[in-house]
């Protein structure tokens, strides 16, 4: 009987470790560890991304990569800084975190898309974001981030796709 929970407990494990039914819910366990200070510092954002998220994320990581040999090995010859791999965290539209006033908006829901607005302020810079979401087999996973505040306007998937600060 042992064996059998053991194994049991195995598949339950090796399953997908984040399915979420609800768009909400996704968006409340992303923030979630953010609401306890150094919970979130181990989170890797990616394990939230759809499989067209991911691909532009690791496509360009590998541009970056590339762009980085390529620039060393042409040093003399180079004229610009070197696109950096995305060094900031979507979710927070920072590389740390202290949020405060985090609020979750009603998720617009269309077949298998939704948007949900998320508002914070991070060492007191106001933040507005918009998270794109899609359903997949797995569940609701996200497919890009928007920044609407004042002055930080960005697409997630244009930064990754379109890098602005390539040399190239």
């Amino acid at each position: 009987m042992r064996a059998f929970l053991v194994a049991v407990l195995v598949v339950v494990l090796s399953g997908p470790a984040l399915a979420f039914d609800d768009p909400k819910a996704l968006v409340a366990a992303i923030y979630a560890p953010y609401q306890t200070p150094g919970a979130a510092a181990n989170q890797d954002p990616a394990q939230y991304y759809s499989e067209r998220l991911k691909g532009l994320v690791s496509g360009h990581a590998a541009k970056a990569a590339n762009d980085l040999l390529s620039s060393s090995e042409d040093a003399a010859a180079s004229t610009g800084p070197v696109a950096p791999a995305l060094s900031f965290n979507p979710f927070i539209d920072a590389q740390h975190s202290l949020l405060m006033d985090l609020a979750i908006g009603e998720p617009i829901i269309m077949k298998s898309k939704a948007m949900v607005p998320v508002n914070f302020s991070n060492f007191d810079h106001a933040t507005m974001l918009t998270l794109s979401l899609v359903k997949d087999a797995d569940g609701w996973k996200v497919d890009d981030v928007a920044s609407l505040g004042e002055g930080e306007n960005w697409l997630l998937s244009w930064l990754l796709q379109y890098d602005p600060f390539s040399v190239n």
